[in-house]
């Protein structure tokens, strides 16, 4: 598994299309963002921005799963001594590895650029929330790459993107928004991967709903993996 993944990340990480859409678009749109909105915006717009670029990198990687799917590497993987959960996990592993490079530099323009004042504690603790909170979009990419065709992922992948962010309050903020889009952001993953960031700046307590609801995302999608990965194993 540990094989695997290395090569996964190598592969991700050497694409010029990664860095340009999961690392600097989103750093991008926090420099451009922050400069319209103000210095009092500024941890808010980071914190989002580097969400937004989390759950871009971790869903796109359906993408590769789909066209391997399609090209048969899968089934040849299976020849192999690697068990189904390694192969899974694996997945979902490069998925919370290549959000990394796009959250940290969001996070280093917040300190150089925008000068973001933290303690070290709280840039260490603000990262670790953040980062855990890809692990449902991680699953969600996953899921992508079983259930869609090598033609078709990429689209999908856009639409749950661009679907997350916006109704997730990743691009507005959900004050200038009608109430009823606070109730919907709150069932959403990606709502709540930015709402660890803003409470790890604030100091307060990880939110018991988040927590419940990112791992309702990560049971019920994890359920669906499941099932579709036997599916394509019985058709192998």
């Amino acid at each position: 598994m540990g094989a695997l993944l290395t090569f996964e990340v190598r592969r991700i990480v050497r694409s010029p299309r990664f860095f340009i859409f999961t690392a600097a678009f989103p750093l991008a749109m926090f420099l451009a963002f922050s400069s319209v909105y103000g210095a009092d915006a500024v941890t808010f717009l980071m914190v989002s921005m580097a969400a937004f670029g989390a759950v871009a990198a971790s869903i796109n990687t359906g993408s590769r799963i789909a066209i391997e799917r399609q090209v048969g590497w899968n089934r040849q993987l299976r020849l192999t001594p690697l068990s189904s959960v390694d192969y899974l996990v694996s997945k979902v592993a490069t998925a919370m590895v290549v959000a990394l490079p796009g959250m940290l530099l969001v996070f280093a323009a917040g300190a150089l650029v925008e000068h973001v004042d933290l303690s070290a504690g709280s840039w260490l603790e603000l990262i670790i929330f953040c980062w855990l909170g890809v692990l449902p979009t991680a699953v969600l990419g996953l899921l992508i790459g079983l259930l869609a065709t090598g033609d078709s992922a990429q689209v999908m992948s856009t639409v749950l993107m661009l679907t997350l962010s916006m109704l997730g309050g990743l691009w507005l903020p959900l004050t200038s928004l009608p109430p009823v889009m606070t109730i919907v952001a709150k069932a959403l993953p990606s709502y709540w991967l930015a709402e660890f960031g803003h409470d790890a700046l604030a100091g307060n307590a990880v939110s018991v709903q988040g927590v419940t609801t990112m791992a309702a995302w990560i049971v019920a999608a994890g359920g669906l993996v499941v099932l579709r990965y036997r599916r394509d194993t019985a058709r192998a």
